[in-house]
Parts: C-alpha cells; sequence; structure tokens
C-alpha cells in the first residue's frame, strides 16, 4: 500500500478534542471516518468490527480499560494506534491484548492547530511493517515532520519535552502571582524570550489540568529528570547567593559549549 491508500478509519474517544481534529483531518484527505464515544450510537466494538485502521483517542487514565476491550476484537491484518502523550505502558498494552498491526502515534501539537504542516509527531513501531509504512508515508505527504522512536526513547525524553517544561511553567507563575508584580510592566519590559514564557503561562488556562497531572505523574522518567534540573537550579542558586561571579561565568561557558552542537540539531531539525 501506498500513501494514497485510503482505508476507512474508525476514532474511539472520537468526541473529544483531539479525536474531532483528526477526524476533519481524515475527512479533509478523503477517508471515510467512524466515531465512537459515550454518547454515539457506534460502539467501540462496531469500529473495531468495520473498520481496517482504528485509532485510540482516549484520555489516558481510561485506556487500560478501553484497550482491553477494542484490541482483542481487531482482526489480525488491520491496524490499531493511539495518540497519548506517553507510549511505554500504552504501546505495551496495545499489543498484550491485540494480534494485529500496532503503532503508537504522538501528535506533538494541540487541538488548536488549524492544519498538521510542519507540526511533529512522534511515531513509535511496535508490530508489522506493512501498516506502519504507509502511516509514516501518509503523515509524511501531508507536511508534518514525523520522528521514528522506541517507546522507552519516547518516554524518556518527554521527560523533559513536556513533564519539566511544565514544571517551569507551573513554578513561573505561582510566583508571578506570589509576588503580585503588576502584569503590565512584566509585558512593557519583556524581552522576545520571556514574553513568549508569559504566553505559554497565560495559554494554560485553555488546557486540561487533568492531562498535565497524567503527563507530569505517569511518566516514569520525570523525577530523574527533575532531580537533575533540581540540582544544576540549586547550585546555580547558591552561586548568586554567595556573589560568585567566577563560578557564574564558569557555569555559563559550560552551557555555551553546548551551543554549537544544539544549534546544527536545530537546524536540521527546521527550528
Amino acid at each position: 500500500m501506498d500513501a494514497s491508500f485510503r482505508p476507512k478509519i474508525g476514532i474511539v474517544g472520537g468526541r473529544g478534542r483531539m479525536g474531532r481534529w483528526f477526524e476533519r483531518f481524515f475527512q479533509d484527505a478523503g477517508f471515510q471516518v467512524l466515531v465512537s464515544d459515550l454518547d454515539t450510537e457506534l460502539t467501540s466494538r462496531d469500529l473495531a468490527e468495520q473498520c481496517p485502521m482504528v485509532i485510540l483517542a482516549v484520555p489516558m487514565d481510561c485506556f487500560q480499560e478501553v484497550v482491553q476491550e477494542v484490541a482483542p476484537l481487531i482482526p489480525e491484518e488491520n491496524f490499531l494506534t493511539d495518540m497519548c502523550s506517553l507510549k511505554e505502558r500504552q504501546v505495551e498494552a496495545m499489543l498484550s491484548h491485540s494480534k494485529c498491526s500496532v503503532c503508537g502515534t504522538h501528535p506533538l501539537f494541540g487541538p488548536g492547530e488549524q492544519d498538521i504542516m510542519g507540526k511533529r509527531v512522534a511515531l513509535c513501531p511496535a508490530r508489522g511493517t506493512r501498516w506502519f509504512d504507509w502511516w509514516k508515508a501518509f503523515l509524511d505527504s501531508t507536511g508534518a515532520l514525523t520522528a521514528v522512536f522506541t517507546p522507552r526513547e519516547h518516554d524518556r525524553t518527554m521527560a523533559w519535552v513536556q513533564a519539566l517544561n511544565h514544571f517551569i511553567i507551573l513554578c513561573l507563575g505561582k510566583s508571578l502571582e506570589e509576588d503580585g508584580i503588576d502584569f503590565k510592566h512584566i509585558l512593557e519590559l519583556a524581552t522576545p524570550s520571556f514574553e513568549r514564557q508569559l504566553n505559554i503561562v497565560a495559554r494554560l488556562c485553555m488546557q486540561d489540568p487533568e492531562l498535565y497531572a497524567t503527563i507530569q505523574l505517569g511518566n516514569p522518567y520525570t523525577n530523574t529528570a527533575l532531580d537533575t534540573f533540581g540540582k544544576y537550579s540549586t547550585r546555580l542558586r547558591t552561586i548568586i547567593k554567595e556573589g560568585d561571579r567566577e563560578g557564574f561565568v564558569k557555569m555559563f561557558k559550560e552551557v555555551q559549549e553546548l551551543g554549537p552542537s544544539l544549534l546544527q540539531h536545530c537546524r536540521k531539525n527546521r527550528f
């Protein structure tokens, strides 16, 4: 099969925000899409029986239950994937309860985006190559930026990309709240990089705190990332408290040494 292949797609949890987004996305690309959710006439069993490709777009806190119900019903020649923000336990569950082709999928963007062009999508192939090759080729053909990881690589990396990032943003928001500083003054003096951080804090009002809690608490690599970050934040805090200019310059230069390698990867990944 090639990227022009258009199987009937079933989205379990299709009335959630990401489920609706992908329903529109697939319909615009010429697919027939069936949707099941708590308030739909169609059930997840219907989708498993009628759709060669089934997508699980359900909250992570009910993912295991849904997999146990749906995965065993999918024929061996068909395809199962998901939209979860974590992958190790999710891919393992899909493999354990199914005989079909399996791939973990993580769209690294939210339902507020207009299209998939230039957006990152992580893929974790788990069983079978035929469906995976088609899925990746199709996403690439739409302009998505796909990257392939093992589930462990994905979750370990997401501890930095999501868990630590959310940790920093939450602490920044609470610190600004406690200080009581005038937001008008902050914005009038904000550098471009700090203004971007403030925009992220502001946009938290549109996010689901339960999802963020699951990402923070459900990733087995979160504490390692936070412990490492805490070690260096404590060291830098001590340097500043003690007025240790030499120590500050030394740490700054150590981080500067990351620059050439990081810039090279940023350019390669179209930053």
